[in-house]
């Protein structure tokens, strides 16, 4: 539950769209908000017997990280799946036929693993897309609101078994009936959507090649019946717009006829939007997750992160899943995102840090729809924030502590983690799962997951 917590005499970083620092800085919070930031002498008098008080010297207070695409079923898959290999064959041979072969105890115990890896990086609320029926949704979502973080569970949803210009590419394994994959969106929309302010459960198609214009249609009409959101896998490779054009239309422009393109829908990767194609985004108020370890990984290309900011366009961060990644640590995409931008335009001023830190927090708590609820560091807002240690060689000096955050840190250097006032990190020893049992239930699956999809330990391309 929820108490009083105090921080001392620590340099805040406040997130209010000037990136100020506080230093020295306190900050209490009770009852899930912050009731007061500011200088010691102004906090103190409020502070009164806090449940728990953190010292904050040589630490870094700020909003936790939203990373706004995560697959829980792919952390079981890490090592699992072979290094270099282009995006379909890496689908089609290896991480399809491994998820092919899930139980619903080895989807909980994914999930379980990656919610222990993002809240030990300082992660505060996710987006998870492609929750297949096969991964035991029902005890993924209990799992997800019992480690108290806050995530918009994307159920997936499909009526064909295609990916782009591939008519059969998705195995009879994973693939569901419509009716079937509606019916448990609208059951776990019922039981969970909304739950204690921290669960929503969002449609998912599995691609556009996945899912007929009807399909699309029926989605539209169903985000606007139950206040739900909707994430999905778009442009990620040249073979994606390749399928649109064959259609006689762009990503961009089908989405906006089919209705989709509008707050709490977040696309994935978007490699290969025109300019047009981001002009329809910003419009509609979609949000892009530039994911690019994956990106850089699968050969897909760099995504025009530059453009789409200048454009206007609420771009956020992700990581993507176990293999492709292979880490769901958001701080250490937050680097990348900003290197790959200065390389690939040859300007260094393309993306600093400040663009990528307002991406990884104020753009995707926009993109779940908690702008004005999360993400700021200032009374009445929800307690949701991390403590990073600077105390550490590669953050010395500190001169500019959210310089180093992106350039020099990790997630390694988040020791405390709050969401809505609850400790679920504290002095790096996560408070909400059981880590060693999490740690050994993978280990003792993974093998086991392999030989069922007939692929051995560990599979070579």
């Amino acid at each position: 539950m929820p108490g009083s917590i105090f921080v001392k005499e620590a340099c805040v970083a406040t997130f209010d769209g000037r990136f100020r620092l506080l230093q020295p800085a306190s900050v209490y919070a009770e009852d899930g908000s912050f009731v007061k930031v500011g200088s010691p002498e102004e906090v103190r008098p409020v502070a009164v017997h806090p449940d728990i008080t953190i010292d904050g010297r040589n630490k870094l207070v700020m909003p936790g990280l939203v990373n706004t695409h995560v697959h829980l079923a792919q952390s079981l898959l890490r090592s699992l799946v072979p290094d270099d290999v282009t995006l379909l064959d890496w689908l089609t041979r290896w991480v399809w036929p491994l998820q092919g072969s899930f139980k619903a105890e080895d989807g909980l115990v994914s999930a379980q693993l990656t919610l222990l890896e993002m809240i030990k990086a300082g992660t505060t609320a996710f987006v998870a897309t492609s929750v297949n029926g096969r991964y035991g949704p029902e005890r993924i979502a209990e799992a997800v609101h019992a480690s108290g973080i806050r995530a918009a569970l994307g159920r997936q949803v499909m009526d064909m078994p295609g990916y782009a210009s591939r008519k059969d590419a998705v195995p009879a394994s994973l693939q569901e009936d419509k009716v079937a994959s509606l019916k448990s969106f609208s059951e776990l929309h019922r039981r969970w959507h909304g739950r204690d302010g921290r669960i929503w459960i969002w449609l998912s198609p599995r691609t556009p090649g996945a899912c007929s214009d009807q399909l699309f249609e029926e989605m539209a009409s169903l985000l606007t019946e139950s206040d739900a959101g909707l994430t999905m896998h778009l442009a990620e490779i040249k073979d994606d717009v390749g399928y649109f054009r064959k259609k006689g239309t762009t990503p961009g422009a089908f989405l906006r006829r089919m209705g989709l393109l509008r707050r709490k829908t977040v696309y994935v990767h978007c490699v290969w939007l025109s300019d047009d194609d981001i002009r329809e985004f910003v419009k509609g108020g979609s949000t892009v997750s530039h994911n690019p370890s994956s990106n850089m990984k699968l050969g897909s290309g760099i995504a025009p992160v530059a453009k789409m900011l200048r454009a206007g366009l609420n771009v956020a961060l992700g990581t993507d899943g176990g293999p492709s990644n292979d880490s769901y640590d958001l701080l250490r995409e937050c680097k990348l995102a900003s290197l790959l931008q200065k390389v690939a335009l040859g300007d260094p001023r393309a993306v600093g840090y400040a663009d990528v830190l307002k991406m990884a927090v104020t753009n995707g708590y926009r993109a779940l729809g908690l702008e004005g609820i999360a993400g700021r560091m200032a009374a009445g807002q929800r307690a949701d924030f991390i403590v990073v240690d600077l105390a550490q060689p590669h953050l010395t000096p500190a001169i500019n502590p959210l310089s180093n955050l992106v350039y020099s840190a990790t997630g390694q250097d988040v020791s405390d983690v709050f969401v809505d006032g609850r400790a679920l990190m504290l002095g790096r020893k996560v408070t909400v799962l059981d880590e060693a049992n999490v740690l050994r239930e993978a280990k003792r699956r993974a093998p086991i997951l392999a030989e069922r999809a007939g692929l051995g330990r560990r599979s070579k391309a």
